[in-house]
């Protein structure tokens, strides 16, 4: 018997950070998220990070680095078929974010995600529901707090890869 080929998507995402917080999102299925989505045929992935923010959040943001990519399978709740993804993720911040004051989220309701907030770090890793979030949110932090480090790689069930 042959193996039918899987469905593959490519999506990208930023973990937005402003002084001491970092932007989250509740999905539609209840869990809390860094924002992200797919890459359009005409977008770079840095681009549809950046688009996917500001649609998701409301919040316009850059990117300051990269972080590289996950890689992961999951099952479409619509199809009930297998699904290889690769996301590639980006550290950034609020464009004119105002140091102490975070900027206003509008969540994309249309889209299901009933909350976009900002939260402390640590109320971030203990609130996103898988641990590859987890692990980017600490790789962001070391790589914002000590840039020069190179042990800012995470250990999740996720290989996460990371740009040279």
């Amino acid at each position: 018997m042959g193996t039918e080929a899987r469905k593959r998507e490519v999506s990208a995402g930023i973990v937005v950070f402003a002084n001491d917080g970092v932007l989250v999102i509740r999905n539609r299925f209840g869990e809390w998220v860094l924002p992200k989505g797919k890459i359009e045929p005409f977008e770079t992935p840095p681009e549809a990070a950046l688009r996917e923010v500001l649609e998701e959040t409301g919040v316009r943001a850059e990117i300051m680095c990269s972080l590289g990519a996950t890689d992961y399978t999951y099952v479409s709740v619509v199809t009930g078929e297998l699904v290889d993804k690769t996301v590639y993720w980006y550290a950034g911040a609020p464009v004119g974010y105002d140091d102490g004051v975070y900027p206003h989220t509008e969540p994309q309701r249309e889209e299901g995600i009933s909350h976009a907030q900002f939260v402390s770090w640590q109320s971030a890793l203990d609130m996103l529901t898988y641990q590859d979030s987890r692990d980017l949110v600490s790789m962001a932090r070391k790589r914002i707090i000590d840039p020069g480090s190179d042990k800012a790689g995470g250990k999740g069930i996720y290989e996460i890869r990371r740009d040279k």
